[in-house]
């Protein structure tokens, strides 16, 4: 049951993209930024476009390093944090409200090209068309990140607690990286891919678990009162000391990228 992607329901979900932005750099963003210097899709100068950007986390990574940073989402709410967070740095930095499927390449704040594209767990390059949109944009490289395996032990736990068998957020991640790596190919270039493990938790309250919950889990038929505060209370049960619960999450990521250059 994969989040639709619509501005409503991105919109909704950036209070915890937020969240997340707020507990800073953690090692895997850090192996990334190592990754695109090492491969050398960044350099002094360079020009980035982060599409689907969320809140802008890789766009303040980037500006604090000196790059310049165009960041593209679908939400405003989201784009509204990605403001506040870009607000410190003095590097080149825009940011720019589209629907990635709407958009023609052609706007203004896309003439100028990029050295770098990038979309990071974002559903807005999805197929070979945005593929290759994403691609005319860069005289470089383009980066795509996808999750391939997820398990959130503690999550499945509190529904088998509601009684539920364990849904998912994301339906065949395998299967979601395998139709990325074929819209590359059919897009008409050569995608090269690593695999790489990210691991985090979050610390919710029960309130805010039972919240996370029903924005990603519950359905608008259920009957909504009832569950939500047996969700809570629930939760609250697993609390620790500090009034929160651990909600960990075990994943492995698939970098496919490929030079714009390299057509076949």
């Amino acid at each position: 049951m994969e989040m639709e992607n619509t501005r409503e329901n991105w919109d909704r979900a950036a209070a915890d993209y937020q969240n997340v932005f707020r507990l800073g750099l953690n090692d895997y963003n850090a192996s990334l930024l190592h990754f695109w210097q090492s491969e050398g899709m960044l350099f002094p100068g360079a020009r980035v476009i982060d599409i689907g950007c969320g809140v802008g986390k890789y766009g303040t990574y980037l500006a604090e390093l000196g790059y310049d940073v165009t960041l593209t989402d679908i939400s405003g709410e989201m784009l509204r944090h990605a403001r506040e967070n870009m607000a410190k740095y003095h590097t080149p930095w825009t940011v720019y409200r589209c629907d990635f499927n709407e958009a023609t390449g052609e706007e203004p704040v896309f003439s100028a090209g990029f050295d770098l594209a990038i979309s990071t767990m974002s559903p807005a390059v999805h197929d070979a068309g945005t593929v290759r949109k994403m691609s005319a944009m860069s005289r470089g490289w383009c980066f795509l990140a996808r999750f391939h395996d997820w398990e959130q032990p503690f999550r499945d736990k509190l529904m088998r607690e509601l009684n539920m068998e364990p849904r998912r957020v994301f339906d065949d991640l395998k299967g979601d990286c395998a139709a990325m790596i074929r819209a590359v190919r059919e897009a008409g270039f050569f995608p090269q891919v690593r695999y790489v493990n990210y691991n985090w938790s979050d610390a919710r309250t029960p309130e805010q678990m039972a919240d996370y919950m029903f924005r990603n889990y519950f359905s608008e038929e259920e009957n909504k009162t009832a569950l939500y505060r047996e969700t809570m209370s629930r939760a609250g049960h697993h609390a620790g000391p500090d009034g929160t619960v651990t909600d960990e999450v075990n994943t492995r990521v698939a970098w496919i990228y490929w030079k714009t250059e390299e057509q076949k």
